[in-house]
């Protein structure tokens, strides 16, 4: 082959490296514009109150202390190279090996004082006759479909399970293991009220959600539904749903009181001294539900480590601690039974009193389930 030749080939491998690298640049803009998954940006009342807000610098939500989203030490196994490595060659007992034992739920059936956890970050009870549910999450735990979908189960919560009407709905936060675009579409019909943090009502306005059914709030504070007080208070987390909307809508957790029940609701954080504050504003609690998964040490300051967790729920003055937020989805690197493991060794030498049920299976406080369902590999 002459060099004439040579030019020729090689302008034409670059041409198709261009062409099928504009073609995938176009495919991945028009998805990400496009697809309803990603939600909206606030505009409108909803960016006039995200502009208010003494927790948004103009720009930004910030969080109450200094925190970064990432922060790798190169020491450490679980540096970013190392976090790669267990991506693509993970440890063992990474996912189960069989379904998760869980419990065939009858929404409708629900009584006052009673709770069921439906997977990650998803809990339903009833209080003064009233049926609230936190971060539903039904499907995937990304916008693509058929990826980080869930773990095998032998009775997989599904939407038709739930009581016909559900009167709140929390959310903590956009991310999509969180905020479920397609669980809400399914679940709009039986809803009454939506209390978000500022500037997710944009999404659900967007997926077709009535603005008269969507409530935002700023940290701190609160709203009476019926007999019940919702307050929303800080986390130590990060927002975000597209390629640049991160910190754009606020994120935290939630504090339920009524008559007789005091909970609280961590959504996504890392460890701060905030819940100190909480618990002493808002506590004693009888039931904290403590995220307590998908963590790295990688990020550590807006996830916690299981020892974090159990730490948090004594700071918040919780009578009893229920870790949530894994055993549904494979989001980070770990064993998928090591949370549970090392909250439950955390909770012992702390005496904690952590509360165990399998995913669906109807408990309340007065008699709080502990189980080792997940040794039944």
């Amino acid at each position: 082959m002459n060099l004439q030749k040579e030019i020729r080939v090689i302008k034409n491998i670059v041409k198709w490296v261009v062409i099928i690298a504009a073609i995938l640049f176009i495919g991945i803009w028009s998805f990400v514009t496009f697809s309803p998954a990603f939600g909206d940006a606030p505009s409108g009342e909803g960016l006039a109150r995200v502009n208010a807000s003494k927790n948004y610098n103009g720009e930004v939500f910030v969080n109450l202390i200094e925190t970064k989203i990432q922060t790798p030490d190169p020491e450490n196994e679980q540096s970013i190279a190392g976090f790669l490595y267990r991506i693509f060659f993970p440890p063992e007992g990474k996912n189960p090996t069989k379904p998760l034992p869980t419990k065939k739920l009858n929404g409708n059936e629900l009584k006052n004082g009673q709770f069921v956890w439906l997977g990650h970050s998803t809990i339903l009870f009833k209080t003064n006759g009233k049926h609230i549910i936190t971060d539903p999450v039904f499907f995937n735990a990304s916008p693509i479909p058929g990826s980080l979908s869930q773990f095998d189960m032998e009775n997989r919560p599904l939407i038709a399970d739930l009581p016909e009407k559900i009167d709140v709905v929390l959310i903590s936060h956009d991310h999509y293991d969180h905020l479920d675009y397609r669980a809400i579409l399914e679940l709009d019909e039986r809803v009454v009220r939506y209390l978000v943090p500022l500037g997710v009502g944009a999404h659900l306005k967007h997926w077709g959600v009535d603005e008269s059914k969507i409530e935002e709030k700023d940290w701190y504070e609160s709203v009476r539904y019926s007999s019940i007080k919702f307050i929303f208070t800080p986390s130590r987390h990060f927002s975000g749903r597209g390629l640049s909307d991160r910190f754009s809508t606020l994120w935290g957790s939630w504090v339920i009181q009524s008559d007789s029940l005091n909970v609280f609701f961590s959504g996504d954080s890392g460890y701060f001294d905030e819940f100190k504050k909480i618990g002493e504003l808002f506590g004693p609690f009888d039931i904290a539900f403590m995220e307590n998964g998908a963590y790295n040490t990688n990020w550590n300051e807006i996830h916690f480590m299981p020892e974090q967790s159990v730490q948090a729920s004594k700071d918040l003055n919780a009578k009893l601690m229920f870790p949530i937020h894994w055993a549904k989805f494979d989001l980070s690197v770990h064993p998928w039974k090591e949370p549970i493991l090392r909250a439950n060794k955390a909770a012992e030498l702390d005496s904690v009193i952590l509360v165990t049920p399998l995913i669906g299976e109807v408990f309340t406080l007065d008699a709080p389930p502990k189980k080792d369902w997940w040794e039944f590999e």
